[in-house]
């Protein structure tokens, strides 16, 4: 299909057309005398839901409290932390309170029955002169005791739910050097005003508007039409789009109330096709970055005949939380040279994304057509490696609809269903938090739109995310001065400049017109 597209631009070239709160915990330290500790945030209050959010394996638990409707996410269950104790340690026990004075319950680990966690020598003895480290690791962390423990800790029997506490202590008892220590702290859990959470809904959607789809029988105005009137009767706050070129105007004419939108850039082949709208949410620093490689002129997706990348913009969200927002894409087909633009372009973005939290530290959301899934793990699992471990993002879709599981697809797979559109699409929105604001996903969808005929409008659902902001404690007011940047709509001269270099590609790539032609027919 996009070899076809190509073919189509060469014509087009060539004939001069322009055409209620959770822990958020997360420290190491060294504890009084001397105990490492290191814990990840793990509480989920699931008011921030409005549906039953279950944990990894067989915890479905969901009670009514005095509070409404709570839940233990997998953030819980998952609880990893590591402890290291001094050399000389024979025995520890954890232990939890609500009060950090009575009711402490927890579990004893010495190094009789629980010789695991206790360094050995060369014999397979224990060794007294190495520190013990006790690590809960996150995949064993569902059928453990402490998984237990945490639970029924928290549980309240007197309302049938969970326990509304805004402080966990923890007491660490070790005997080391036949000296008994007691080591006590405790985990916060942040106590939010309603006022301080904050929801947008949010949607991504290649509209799919490429001048040269009227040949394939597509009636792309009218695509546009229907696409802007779906966008608008959805109460979005935040619009990103992809493949936004030639049908600009029949796009935001069919918007109702979307009173900012980033500068157009123009049609095939000079404009990025990249835009984002958004209503009553001042949109500033409008930034669009090219990506330094790309793959396909007149094979593998034609992805070098436009110049695709990202924009960057800050959004004013409200309740004083700007975001840092991104919309991209990102290389087209599956090629080793498309894999490996694809893989050189995420780092790319990863890097820009670092670069300016480093400079401002805000809530991050990444959107756009990715043209890559999670479930996949392409060039090593580039995507995976680069945006989540790298950058520190989550996938709103795994986290929502796989509980955070990034590698484990198989109730997915045997579902029967196709990735594209339905389950770990290529449209993404990834977040993380910061600045004091934390980032919660309240809902996530894949949308097929169609036409009052019942004729999908794009080759791509629309990404529907629903995203809780949560001012915390931490909350860092914006300094950054930010600006809304306006540009021509005149964009002749840039248009009049990539023809000649597009018609200069694809001089250059003639010996793929066979392999066109082969496909057209």
């Amino acid at each position: 299909m996009k070899k076809i597209l190509c073919f189509i631009l060469t014509v087009v070239i060539t004939l001069g057309c322009f055409s209620d709160g959770f822990i958020t915990f997360a420290d190491s330290f060294e504890s009084e005398n001397g105990v490492q500790v290191k814990i990840a945030s793990f509480l989920y209050k699931s008011t921030l839901y409005q549906m039953e959010f279950p944990s990894r394996l067989s915890y479905n638990i969901k009670e009514k409290s005095v509070q409404g409707d709570y839940a233990i996410s997998r953030e819980l269950n998952d609880l990893a932390y590591t402890f290291v104790f001094p050399a000389g340690t024979t025995k520890f026990d954890c232990k939890l309170s609500l009060d950090g004075k009575t009711n402490w319950c927890g579990v004893s680990l010495n190094n009789v029955e629980n010789s695991f966690y206790w360094p050995k020598d060369e014999n397979g003895n224990i060794d007294h002169t190495q520190p013990v480290t006790f690590n809960r690791i996150e995949t064993d962390a569902e059928q453990d005791e402490y998984g237990i423990l945490y639970r029924d800790f928290l549980k309240d029997k007197n309302v049938g739910g969970f326990r509304d506490c805004n402080k966990i202590y923890w007491k660490l008892t070790y005997i080391c050097n036949g000296k008994e220590y007691n080591e006590l702290f405790d985990i916060k859990i942040y106590d939010y005003d309603k006022s301080e959470k904050h929801t947008v809904r949010a949607v991504n959607f290649n509209v799919a508007g490429l001048p040269f789809s009227a040949l394939n029988g597509e009636n792309v105005i009218a695509n546009q039409k229907a696409a802007g009137q779906y966008l608008s009767n959805n109460d979005f706050n935040i619009i990103a789009v992809q493949e936004d070129f030639s049908y600009h105007k029949q796009l935001i004419n069919n918007l109702s109330g979307f009173d900012y939108i980033t500068n157009h850039t123009g049609a095939v082949p000079g404009g990025d096709g990249l835009n984002i709208f958004t209503k009553n949410m001042p949109v500033y620093n409008e930034t669009r970055v090219t990506w330094n490689e790309a793959s396909g002129i007149l094979s593998d997706g034609a992805d070098e005949l436009t110049p695709k990348g990202f924009v960057y913009s800050v959004i004013d969200v409200g309740n004083g939380i700007y975001v840092d927002f991104y919309n991209l894409h990102a290389d087209a087909y599956g090629g080793d040279g498309s894999i490996a633009a694809r893989t050189s372009q995420f780092k790319q973005l990863a890097e820009f994304i670092q670069a300016r939290s480093a400079e401002n530290d805000r809530p991050v959301i990444v959107t756009g057509d990715f043209n890559s899934y999670m479930h996949v793990h392409e060039d090593d699992g580039a995507l995976y490696k680069t945006l989540i471990l790298q950058c520190g993002l989550k996938d709103a879709w795994t986290e929502y609809h796989n509980n955070g599981d990034y590698f484990d697809f198989y109730n997915w797979h045997v579902s029967g269903l196709v990735a594209w559109g339905t389950w770990d699409s290529v449209e993404r929105f990834m977040y993380k938090s910061g600045g004091g604001v934390d980032i919660v996903v309240s809902d996530f969808r894949f949308v097929n739109v169609y036409d009052k005929n019942g004729k999908a409008i794009s080759d791509h659902a629309s990404a529907e995310c629903d995203f809780t902001f949560i001012k915390t404690e931490d909350f860092v007011k914006n300094t950054q001065e930010l600006q809304i940047i306006k540009t021509s709509e005149n964009n002749f001269l840039n248009n009049l400049k990539w023809i000649f270099k597009a018609l200069i590609m694809i001089l250059s790539d003639l010996h793929n017109i066979p392999e066109l032609i082969k496909e057209i027919i």
